[in-house]
């Protein structure tokens, strides 16, 4: 190979890499189920060059992730719909729509949609992945029979996040 076909290769590589501008409308997201709750993908890695992740989650009354650390990046909810509480390094706290919730990396955190109506929220991560860790962890949620929980816990770790307790 030429140098001016490495230079290529190099200026192709890098613009495939590269996020463009995008607009993305209600429905032209991926979406994904895991833990009960659903999240459409509005921007995902692969979009923005695997530096955020924004999705719009659909939460049944009474529903929640278990509690949970990640170790490889910042979270952000933003709530829309719903009575929310939220569990922070020991606290919870109750919060409703126009809430911000920032949870740094190595927060350990979870949250409940309270009362009987369902809650949405957006949720950001930087730099981008759990859209992938949470379709892997949904196909392990959702396999006939029990949930391989050794098996959800062990891509956790892969994406760089614990879970603290669960048993579904």
């Amino acid at each position: 190979m030429t140098a001016v076909d490495a230079a290529h290769a190099a200026d192709a590589e890098r613009s495939a890499l590269t996020p463009s501008a995008r607009i993305v409308r209600p429905g032209e997201g991926k979406r994904v189920r895991a833990f009960g709750n659903e999240i459409e993908f509005m921007l995902s890695g692969d979009q923005t060059g695997d530096s955020l992740t924004v999705g719009l989650a659909s939460v049944p009354a009474g529903n929640g992730p278990p509690p949970h650390v990640h170790y490889s990046e910042d979270e952000l909810f933003l709530i829309l719909e719903g009575e929310y509480r939220i569990y922070l390094n020991g606290d919870w706290t109750t919060v409703g729509p126009g809430t911000v919730v920032y949870l740094p990396r190595g927060s350990v955190h979870t949250f409940q949609v309270a009362g009987d109506k369902p809650g949405r929220h957006w949720t950001l991560q930087t730099p981008s992945g759990f859209e992938r860790y949470f379709a892997q962890a949904g196909e392990i949620l959702s396999a006939p029979g029990k949930p391989d929980l050794a098996r959800l816990q062990a891509i956790t770790k892969e994406y760089g996040a614990e879970i603290v307790d669960y048993a579904p």
